[in-house]
């Protein structure tokens, strides 16, 4: 609120609102959202997404031979078996398709339990995680909140799986 300068000083107070500030960030944000809509593609089941290729390295301070480790590496696969090792723990290919959020707790549910009572697991406390890239991320998210309530201290995320089918140089960070 400033004081009017006109009518010569009789002390009325200009009640004005200034709005430039507004509508530059509308603006803004206007042409952010023009630039990326064509980017946009719309996926066979009606929702949006931005397709993005993620960087690889094969450089890494925290670089683990995964074919040499002694830790359990729980594996994800695309049709949503989670294994250690060839060893099938729970298989969700059933509640893949769908919708409804909660159609994998069951499966969550069960990996709790599998992870809660393996002896190895509650030694160590560490663990690593191959997930597929083709699954749902919420099924990933879901299955680290649960190894997370098994009691894993220590969850290392297997990156580029892509190096394990080659035989080549295999990288997780922890």
């Amino acid at each position: 609120m400033a004081m009017s300068g006109q009518g010569g000083g009789d002390g009325t107070m200009l009640s004005e609102i200034n709005v430039t500030p507004m509508v530059d960030v509308m603006l803004v944000l206007l042409v952010i959202f023009m630039v990326t809509a064509p980017m946009m593609e719309k996926a066979k089941d009606e929702k949006r997404k931005v397709d993005m290729n993620l960087p690889v390295t094969k450089k890494n301070a925290n670089k683990v031979d995964v074919s040499k480790t002694d830790k359990l590496i729980l594996e994800v696969t695309e049709d949503l078996q989670v294994k250690i090792g060839d060893t099938v723990l729970v298989d969700c290919k059933a509640n893949k398709d769908g919708d409804d959020p909660a159609r994998f707790e069951p499966c969550f549910d069960e990996i709790e339990e599998k992870l809660g009572n393996n002896p190895k697991l509650k030694e160590d406390r560490t663990l690593y995680l191959l997930a597929d890239t083709e699954i749902p991320y919420g099924f990933v998210v879901g299955t680290m909140a649960r190894i997370k309530k098994a009691g894993v201290n220590s969850l290392g995320m297997v990156t580029n799986p892509e190096y394990l089918a080659q035989g080549d140089d295999s990288e997780t960070s922890k």
